[in-house]
C-alpha cells in the first residue's frame, strides 16, 4: 500500500496535522493551540513528530497565513502571527523533515486550489476563494491554474480600503478585512449594539458577554433586526469586493469559506445585490456565489499541496 499524504495546517489559534490521499480523503488528523509564546521551530517541530508518529509520509503539504514569499518560502509579516515574521519554512522543512517532498503555500492560496480539485470549484476554470476568517484573504485560480503574483502576494486583499469609515483590519480602517473577517465582524456588531441601544432598539445581543462574529451571526440567522443590519452591512461590502474583482477578473465563481461558508444565507443576497449593480452586467450572467464545499476544509487545504508535491516528484 502506498504511504499516506501527510499535511500541517498553521493558524492563528491552532495547528492542525492530518493524513490522506490524493482524491482529498482525510483519514486522519490531530490538532494542538498554537502557542503565542513558542518559536515557529517549535511549533513545527510539535506538529512534525505527531505527523510522523504515525509512519512515513510520501509528501508533504504546509498551509499557512499570508503574506507568504512564495520565492524565498519566507513569512512576511502576518498580521494575525508577529512571531513568525521572516521564518524561512522551506528551509525549515528541509532540514527537519529531510527526504520528503513538500509544497508550502497561504492558506488562501492552498484553499482555491483544492475548492477547485475537490470542491465547489471543479467545474470552473476561473474562481476567487475568500477565507473570511480570522484574516480576510482570497485564493485565486484562473484559467485552471492558481495565480500567486510574482512574488506569491496576490490575493492579500485583507488590506483594501473600501471606505474611508469602518471597523478596522490589516491595520487600516474601512479595509477589507475590517468589514469581513471574524474580528471585523464583532466590531460591526458593537457598532450596531450601540446605535441600537441610542434609538431604544431591542437585541438579543445586548445579553451576549462575548460579541463575536459567531454570536453576530446566529442572531442575525434567527432573524434580530440589529444583528441583520450588522451582516447586511457586511455582506454589502463584500459584494462590492466582488464587484471590483468580476470588472479585473471575471471570474466564474466565489466560494466563501469558514464563516461564509457557515452562514452563507447571511452574504451572498445582499452581496450579488451589489455586484449587479455595480459590476459590468456582461461578466455577470453566469457568476455565482457558493459557500465551501470542502468537508474539511484546513485539512484538505494541507493535503492538495502534498498532491501537488507528489505529482511533482514523480514526473
Amino acid at each position: 500500500m502506498a504511504a499516506p499524504l501527510g499535511g500541517i495546517d498553521i493558524g492563528g489559534t491552532k495547528i492542525l496535522v492530518c493524513r490522506g490521499d490524493a482524491e482529498g480523503h482525510v483519514q486522519w488528523t490531530d490538532s494542538f493551540a498554537t502557542d503565542p509564546e513558542a518559536s515557529p521551530g517549535e511549533l513545527l517541530a510539535e506538529a512534525s513528530q505527531r505527523l510522523l508518529d504515525g509512519g512515513t509520509i510520501a509528501a508533504l503539504g504546509v498551509t499557512c497565513p499570508g503574506p507568504f514569499f512564495r520565492r524565498t518560502q519566507t513569512f512576511e509579516k502576518p498580521p494575525n502571527m508577529p512571531r513568525w515574521h521572516g521564518f524561512e519554512l522551506g528551509s525549515w522543512l528541509s532540514s527537519h523533515v529531510p527526504g520528503i517532498p513538500f509544497s508550502a503555500k497561504n492558506d488562501a492560496n492552498a484553499l482555491a486550489i483544492a475548492e477547485h480539485r475537490w470542491g465547489a470549484g471543479r467545474s470552473v476554470s476561473t474562481l476567487v476563494f475568500f477565507t473570511m476568517s480570522t484574516g480576510m484573504g482570497a485564493g485565486l485560480v484562473l484559467d485552471g491554474r492558481p495565480y500567486e503574483g510574482a512574488r506569491g502576494f496576490a490575493g492579500e486583499i485583507g488590506h483594501l480600503r473600501l471606505s474611508d469609515e469602518g471597523p478596522i483590519g490589516f491595520g487600516k480602517r474601512g479595509s477589507v478585512e475590517g468589514f469581513l473577517s471574524g474580528p471585523g465582524l464583532a466590531q460591526l456588531a458593537a457598532e450596531e449594539v450601540r446605535i441600537a441601544r441610542q434609538r431604544g432598539e431591542s437585541t438579543e445581543l445586548f445579553e451576549v458577554a462575548s460579541l463575536d462574529a459567531k454570536a453576530l451571526c446566529a442572531a442575525a440567522q434567527r432573524g434580530d433586526r440589529v444583528a441583520r443590519r450588522a451582516t447586511d452591512r457586511a455582506g454589502a461590502r463584500l459584494g462590492q469586493l466582488m464587484a471590483i474583482l468580476v470588472d479585473v477578473l471575471e471570474p466564474e465563481l466565489f466560494v466563501l469559506g469558514t464563516i461564509g461558508r457557515a452562514y452563507p444565507e447571511l452574504f451572498i443576497e445582499p452581496a450579488m445585490q451589489v455586484v449587479h449593480r455595480e459590476a459590468l452586467a456582461l461578466s455577470t450572467t453566469d457568476l455565482r456565489i457558493e459557500p465551501s464545499a470542502l468537508d474539511d476544509h484546513a485539512a484538505q487545504s494541507a493535503l492538495v499541496l502534498a498532491a501537488l508535491a507528489s505529482e511533482a516528484r514523480d514526473r
